[in-house]
């Protein structure tokens, strides 16, 4: 019906947004993803996955915020979406903690991107096995942060 149709011209605009960020278009990426999110929340509300899911891509997009100012909105996004979709959906895990996770560590703050390394490696091991190349990277990922943190025994565990 009518709804099913908008909610495709939404995934058709946000699909265009992640294309514009390919290109570094990020005026015009920040524009659709703004858009497809205004839209997904009028039809799913504010909490539904493709809602969160386009809020995270949004502040990505996003050009005009400091380094911290990105992780702390990432920090309360991850909290929304565990609230919403639970600690183990795959959305959660996929994008917004393995990116907080990467900020934090890029941005040296290694004790905390420990901890978010952590949360997500027992999420991704409980949802996709120990075997799948996510939870391996996640593995990975933990093992510098604690090379990070000169703590040399867990990084080879």
């Amino acid at each position: 019906g009518e709804e099913e149709r908008k909610l495709e011209i939404l995934d058709a605009c946000a699909a265009l947004g992640d294309a514009c960020s390919w290109v570094d278009d990020w005026e015009d990426s920040e524009r659709r993803f703004k858009r497809a999110k205004e839209g997904y929340k009028a039809i799913l509300g504010s909490d539904s996955e493709k809602t969160l899911e386009v809020t995270y891509h949004l502040l990505l997009a996003t050009t005009a915020m400091s380094d911290e100012e990105l992780i702390e909105k990432l920090r309360v996004l991850v909290e929304r979406m565990v609230g919403a979709l639970g600690e183990e959906n795959v959305v959660t895990l996929d994008t917004t903690l393995n990116t907080l996770g990467n900020r934090l560590q890029e941005n040296r703050e290694f004790e905390k991107a420990r901890k978010v390394w952590e949360r997500c490696l027992t999420g991704r091991v409980k949802v996709l096995g120990v075997d799948h190349k996510d939870t391996l990277e996640t593995v990975n990922n933990l093992g510098n942060v604690y090379a990070d943190l000169k703590d040399y025994e867990k990084a080879l565990e």
